[in-house]
């Protein structure tokens, strides 16, 4: 196989982020690491709080422009698609909440893949009910052809992750997406395992809806997410809560404008309450480093170097879940039999004792569904692989 070459500049790429000069970092499938400048940021932050000398000039900029920079980085038509929330759970959550379910309604997802904070927001509906048409996944994969399958005139959402925390696979989102508007179902997608690592265009895979934390491939911190809302959806969507940022409003947040209200124009009127100001700082300085070398760049880098992953693992008689289409592997690379073992072992004691080798020799890593799970960023580069698969030969 011919692997896209690791970028050349991809040296100058790591130096920013000192967590993946001290140790092998492969853990993005969990949390993200932050580079020297987003940490400049947050410190900011915090200083302005501890000592009382931050204005909202030199605060609110930052949270303009991480929306219009998580727009341009998803491709949306602007920021007025783009609310800044906590996390995907919360995005998900609003979306769920907003429509006008009618009994007999259903849902379409394939749960067996799908993270637990993309199937309790779902299951819930049944008490309006509200069916969930749960498809099996083929081989580790969100089926496309199972999935438009399930999808009738009485769907009203259809749901999928971009890329499965296991076994990693790359979903055709663009398939499941043209299915759904054909039935002016909305098309939601989870798409923490990928933004800011694989690159997304919201208009080409027909998404409704996007959400994501900022924690994992946005390299930010905990407690900051995004949801992207089309806005041929804003108006037909009712948010549960409403608060005084997500009503449209004239005069200063603190004050009450009479009992009539209007939900904001926009994907605002998914923020309640104050912001993560902290988290926001950080992510405006990541995405800005994103957009400066370019989601499709770092695509490329991360896949080559997972690829080499894979085929290095193979090559030491290792089960690796691979697929023969390209346009469906990941910059996840996972390891072993999904469903032998938990989130703390495996089923197969070999991997267990690699598990611990690679422990041992501070690789980052994580076990998802009894599977080794390794996964590339910008940051990474060959010495990463290669240090891994020495570790493991050994072992």
């Amino acid at each position: 196989m011919t692997h896209p070459p690791v970028h050349p500049i991809a040296l100058a790429w790591r130096s920013p982020y000192p967590a993946a000069e001290r140790q092998i970092y492969l853990n993005i499938g969990s949390r993200g690491i932050i580079s020297t400048a987003a940490k400049a940021a947050a410190e900011r932050m915090i200083e302005g709080h501890w000592l009382a000398n931050m204005s909202k000039a030199e605060r609110v900029p930052m949270k303009q422009g991480c929306r219009e920079k998580f727009a341009r980085l998803i491709r949306a038509a602007g920021p007025e698609e783009v609310a800044i929330l906590k996390n995907v759970s919360e995005g998900i959550n609003h979306v769920a909440t907003a429509i006008d379910w009618r009994d007999g309604d259903n849902v379409v997802l394939t749960p067996e893949l799908e993270h637990g904070n993309n199937i309790y927001a779902w299951m819930a509906l049944r008490a309006k009910g509200v069916e969930l048409r749960e498809i099996d996944h083929v081989g580790g994969h969100i089926d496309p052809a199972r999935m438009i399958a399930a999808i009738d005139d009485r769907t009203r959402l259809v749901t999928a992750a971009s890329v499965t925390f296991t076994p990693g696979f790359r979903t055709d989102l663009a398939a499941i997406g043209r299915a759904a508007r054909a039935v002016d179902a909305f098309f939601m997608i989870d798409a923490v395992q990928s933004c800011g690592i694989l690159d997304l265009n919201v208009d080409e895979v027909m998404a409704d809806g996007v959400a994501v934390s900022t924690s994992k491939g946005l390299l930010g911190v905990m407690g900051l997410g995004f949801l992207y809302v089309r806005t041929d959806w804003l108006d037909r969507l009712h948010p549960a809560f409403v608060a005084r940022h997500s009503i449209h409003s004239t005069g200063h947040e603190s004050e009450y404008e009479g009992a009539d209200f209007d939900y904001a124009p926009d994907a605002t009127r998914f923020e309640i309450g104050n912001y993560n100001w902290t988290g926001i700082a950080v992510s405006d300085v990541a995405l800005g480093e994103l957009l400066d070398i370019g989601v499709p760049i770092i695509e490329r880098h991360a896949l080559g170097l997972a690829d080499t992953l894979r085929d290095g693992l193979q090559g030491l008689g290792l089960t690796v879940a691979t697929t023969k289409d390209p346009d469906r592997r990941s910059h996840l690379v996972t390891v072993g039999e999904m469903g032998a073992g938990d989130t703390y072992t495996t089923g197969d004691e070999r991997l267990n004792q690699i598990a611990a080798a690679l422990t041992e020799g501070d690789v980052k890593f994580t076990i998802r569904r009894g599977m080794l799970r390794f996964g590339f960023h910008l940051y990474n580069d060959m010495t990463d692989v290669s240090q891994v698969l020495e570790i493991i030969r050994s072992a």
